[in-house]
């Protein structure tokens, strides 16, 4: 064979391997992702909520009865459903909460940046919970959620899990959701770390 048209050749063939190691995967990524599948690989712990979803108006009330229309805005928020009473594993996540809050400030983040909230059904409910939980969780937002049905934190989250955390940012968004798990010490530390990393990032709240 021609030495020049053998070179050639290698060129021609060295040109399509590179094209099928760097652009092959592009092509695969947008093929999948026009399909609908996403990539589940990522350096988050949580369970991003894909797309992020702006929460509704919730009709959010205090132990006072008082209207808190902003309270999901203006902050982080890290918020778990409940009822009346909070049994152990329902205390366990709120322990999970303040101590994931306090492992901020010890990491030089304002720890204020996150508020914990615990929404419940209705406002005997809350005057309920308050008394349960007010003397060991004291910065703890209880909260009743008087809204109609349909419009309620319970169709907004979906719960399949009774003990899962929900990420809001300050803009009011869902961003994440953290399901219940049989370790709760890696829990806590894939959580950290995600608000470590999205507290360091985010100049907003």
């Amino acid at each position: 064979m021609n030495p020049q048209a053998a070179k050639l050749r290698r060129s021609r063939l060295t040109l399509v391997l590179l094209g099928a190691l760097f652009i092959g995967p592009l092509i695969a990524a947008w093929v999948l992702y026009s399909n609908g599948m996403r990539p589940t690989l990522t350096t988050n712990y949580g369970e991003l909520v894909l797309p992020t979803q702006p929460l509704p108006k919730l009709e959010l009330r205090n132990v006072g009865g008082e209207p808190l229309p902003e309270l999901l805005t203006g902050r982080w928020s890290l918020v778990q459903l409940g009822t009346e009473t909070c049994d152990a594993a329902c205390s366990d996540r709120l322990v999970l909460g303040r101590q994931t809050r306090l492992a901020l400030g010890a990491a030089g983040i304002n720890k204020d940046r996150l508020q914990l909230v615990y929404i419940v059904p209705d406002a005997a409910a809350a005057t309920a919970a308050a008394a349960q939980l007010s003397e060991t969780h004291k910065i703890l937002h209880i909260v009743a959620d008087v809204g109609p049905a349909g419009q309620r934190a319970e169709d907004v989250f979906k719960p399949s899990d009774r003990q899962a955390l929900y990420l809001i940012d300050p803009n009011g968004n869902w961003l994440m959701v953290y399901k219940d798990q049989a370790d709760a010490d890696k829990l806590q530390r894939g959580l950290l770390d995600d608000l470590k990393k999205l507290l360091k990032l985010s100049s907003i709240g």
